[in-house]
């Protein structure tokens, strides 16, 4: 499954059980909020499947497995597939995650529009504001090339 897929679902509510396997380092520095934690990694990485066999898991809702780059996380997900789990491995993982951005738009009064750049996973934020054609950008937090693309969308120069 894709960022962009699981942030809908997650923002419209929609049933879905993120697993995240990463060590306990990793999860304290940051996770998807409401996200399930089972430090299983480094057994996953070698074939040891047993914590997550002891997992009580749904059947039926899809289960969205996740690590730090998506590799480990596919072998986790192939298992609990094995055992009648809907699951499915978060492409690109937590690093993924870490990109993912979605926009809120607003206009104002006399023309001008804010639209602001959320990033999913780190919750920062950017914004574009535009007017008669022209926009600029406050505090960037992604690549040149996503507002770039954001304002040719919208018909602007920045």
């Amino acid at each position: 499954m894709n960022v962009h897929a699981l942030r809908e679902q997650l923002e419209r509510h929609q049933p879905v059980t993120v697993l995240d396997i990463r060590v306990a380092e990793s999860r304290a520095e940051w996770a998807i909020p409401g996200s399930v934690w089972v430090d299983a990694y480094h057994a996953v990485k070698q074939g040891d499947y047993r914590t997550l066999a002891a997992l009580d898991l749904p059947i039926g809702p899809p289960v969205v497995v996740v690590c730090e780059m998506g590799a480990t996380s596919q072998l986790a997900a192939t298992y609990l597939r094995s055992q009648g789990v809907a699951a499915e491995s978060l492409d690109g993982g937590m690093r993924a995650w870490s990109l993912a951005w979605n926009l809120a738009e607003l206009r104002l009064a006399g023309g001008v529009t804010v639209v602001q750049v959320r990033r999913t996973g780190k919750g920062c934020l950017s914004y574009v504001v535009a007017d008669h054609g022209e926009a600029l950008v406050i505090d960037p937090a992604l690549g040149s090339d996503v507002y770039r693309e954001i304002a040719a969308a919208s018909g602007l120069k920045i």
